[in-house]
């Protein structure tokens, strides 16, 4: 079984963007569910093509299938992360992602996880990931077949929104 996360250092990096304040959240009429289907909708547009991430070549990947149960694990994660205001692969229980998969019974094969904060839009993220290396890695990893994602926004007045895609391939 392969579980895959990224650096803290490129996590580092994404997390730099400025403070969201709730109301540019509604205008940006970012909701739970259309979230994660707009981010499933950039990926599978980023699989369909080569690409390069850092240094490494990627051939173009089929397309990723949206997954309730990654879903889940992936807002459930986005929440732990807003309520605690901090960008972490680890959970507040100390949780991996892979862990946390396995707890919301995915049987997986391979899982990875991709993590941001700041970014007002799934494009803006969407767009950062594919900009870092092994978040783009992630990405357009052919072993993954499956993804959810989600998001959630810190509770203080301008929190800012924590960004969570969890990938996966169920066991045959």
């Amino acid at each position: 079984m392969k579980a895959v996360c990224c650096i803290p250092l490129l996590l580092a990096v994404l997390a730099m963007g400025p403070a969201i304040d709730r109301s540019r959240v509604a205008q940006a009429g970012i909701v739970d569910g259309d979230a994660g289907q707009r981010i499933l909708q950039l990926v599978n547009e980023a699989r369909s093509q080569p690409r390069r991430c850092g240094w490494k070549r990627h051939g173009a990947a089929p397309p990723l299938v949206f997954s309730a149960t990654l879903q889940s694990v992936a807002l459930a994660h986005a929440r732990d992360m807003a309520s605690r205001g901090e960008l972490d692969h680890a959970g507040h229980d100390g949780s991996t992602p892979a862990l946390r998969v396995t707890r919301a019974g995915y049987r997986w094969r391979f899982t990875g996880e991709n993590i941001a904060s700041g970014q007002p839009t799934a494009e803006t993220v969407v767009a950062g990931w594919l900009k870092s290396p092994r978040h783009c890695a992630n990405i357009m990893d052919p072993d993954f077949t499956e993804l959810g994602a989600g998001h959630a926004v810190e509770p203080r007045a301008a929190g800012r929104i924590f960004w969570v895609q969890v990938f996966a391939s169920p066991q045959p």
